[in-house]
């Protein structure tokens, strides 16, 4: 994906700035994907078995530990919100790159955008 001085670097001029705000709290909420699936291969009792919920706060605990902008994170059902300090830097405050992690994410499991 080089434009670096291409015959594609006209492109940029149609990129829109979608920086979020500087000093201003970011939440990021992750949805699950294929839970069902996923707790019936592991036999998880509905609607909170113990080992389900220990195994989601083990993987918030390990996205905490790896982005330490994050203060605080939070379950609800399949989903987690992270909230992320106003003074973050992550990913150069572009909101653009969460949504197109999205995307793509749903693309390989099948899913359409919409």
């Amino acid at each position: 994906r080089i434009m670096a001085k291409s015959r594609f670097e006209y492109v940029k001029q149609f990129e829109q700035n979608d920086k979020l705000l500087l000093g201003t709290w970011i939440v990021i909420r992750l949805d699950g994907r294929n839970f069902h699936r996923f707790s019936d291969e592991h036999g998880f009792l509905k609607p909170n078995d113990e080992r389900a919920l220990q195994l989601m706060n083990k993987c918030a605990e390990c996205v905490m530990f790896e982005f330490h902008e994050i203060v605080l994170s939070y379950g609800q059902s399949d989903e987690f919100s992270f909230v992320l300090r106003p003074s973050t830097t992550l990913f150069s405050r572009r909101a653009r790159l969460a949504r197109q992690t999205d995307r793509q994410t749903r693309r390989t499991d099948g899913q359409t955008d919409g």
